[in-house]
């Protein structure tokens, strides 16, 4: 069962409803938005559809659903509560806290954000919004000075992006304080199958341009990252599915391996993979097609998959929108697609509505590999044109 909403929904995830003639609950974005070729279903049969399957096996590209799901069958029904666990940060905190003791945390209200001093935890933290989306509201914070920056501009910065998706997405009424979580940070589409076991579909890289950079910008998935983290990220996952019965649930893993290979998590997002457009990756590098895998309940095999791959790198890059533009400016596309040398797809955002220009799928080889360093400090300003 798929349900598709807004914002966006990609040609691959589209060419896959029609081919397959999955069941896709029919909304407002559906109609909108999706082929009529696609097999949409009234509410009533997404209903039926979903109950036949114990609710489970259940998609969404966007977290946008999850309001459609507490509506339907409520905040107490076994679904939410399950999407709950994971995408209220502080509930998920509390839920893995005997198995990642290490991992301190305080939930606060938003009213309480003026009023917090640096001095209550006392070293460095990163502080977020408990219920968030695209980094927004996300910051590292290490001292004192850096904290009255940021709560300076924390409520504004969280609330203005919130305007743009339901509360269940992204809201500003509460945030969490978390310890720093050491190492680099990769992220994992995956989904628990019949046996509550986890399936990895595609581990992702993601690359930060200094320490205090907390946003989205650059993925990059490779055989090699794949084969050195494929086997102990499995084992992490294990581990979290003892936190309950999760059969049947498609998830968005963020986590952080440390020098020691010690694996923690940042988050856990369930019901969809990597947001918006960007777990098509996974198609362009290993022709890998994460609906049709879910869908399907296939397992990637992956020492074919990787032997045929190469040595490539194949990254992702979110080019953001850092301010409104003005009626007579217009992002120019065709120059970001020649800043790099082997284009896969460009996915062209509507930034006039979202802070967001583009989603860029690109290829590297061991020779263009500083195409990667570039893009990771790129100014979205430099693209934009009167």
């Amino acid at each position: 069962m798929f349900i598709f909403d807004a914002p966006y929904i990609s040609d691959v995830a589209e060419a896959f409803l029609i081919e397959s003639q999955a069941p896709l609950l029919k909304n407002e974005f559906s109609m909108e938005s999706i082929s009529n070729k696609a097999n949409q279903v009234s509410e009533d049969e997404a209903i039926k559809e979903l109950e036949r399957q114990n609710f489970r096996w259940v998609y969404s590209n966007s977290e946008n659903a999850i309001g459609w799901i507490v509506k339907t069958f409520g905040a107490d029904s076994d679904l939410a509560k399950k999407i709950e666990l994971f995408k209220n940060k502080g509930t998920f905190r509390k839920a893995t806290a005997t198995l990642f003791p290490d991992i301190t945390f305080i939930e606060i209200p938003a009213s309480e954000v003026e009023t917090f001093t640096f001095d209550r935890v006392g070293s460095p933290f990163i502080i977020k919004p408990s219920v968030g989306f695209i980094s927004a509201g996300v910051h590292r914070v290490n001292n004192s000075d850096e904290w009255e920056t940021v709560r300076g501009d924390l409520l504004k910065e969280t609330e203005e992006t919130a305007k743009a998706f339901p509360k269940e997405v992204l809201s500003s009424t509460s945030f969490i304080i978390e310890s720093i979580i050491d190492g680099d940070e990769f992220a994992v589409d995956a989904y628990f199958d019949d046996e509550n076991k986890p399936v990895i579909l595609n581990i992702l890289h993601h690359k930060f341009s200094d320490e205090h950079d907390m946003s989205d910008r650059l993925y990059l998935t490779s055989a090699e990252i794949i084969n050195t983290h494929r086997a102990p990220i499995e084992a992490f996952l294990c581990d979290i599915a003892t936190l309950g019965d999760f059969r049947g649930l498609p998830f968005h893993a963020e986590i952080r391996i440390d020098a020691e290979n010690t694996i923690r998590p940042i988050e856990i997002n369930p019901l969809r993979f990597a947001g918006w457009c960007s777990t098509d990756i996974a198609h362009y590098a290993y022709g890998i097609n994460v609906y049709d895998y879910f869908a399907n309940k296939k397992t990637p095999d992956w020492p074919t998959i990787l032997e045929a791959s190469g040595t490539d790198t194949h990254a992702m890059a979110v080019i953001e929108r850092p301010t409104p533009l003005s009626d007579n400016q217009r992002f120019d596309y065709d120059k970001l697609e020649e800043s790099v040398s082997s284009v896969h797809a460009l996915r062209k955002m509507d930034y006039r509505t979202f802070p967001l220009y583009a989603f860029l799928f690109f290829r590297v080889s061991p020779e263009t590999s500083h195409e990667l360093d570039m893009m990771l400090t790129l100014d979205p300003d430099a693209f934009v044109a009167s």
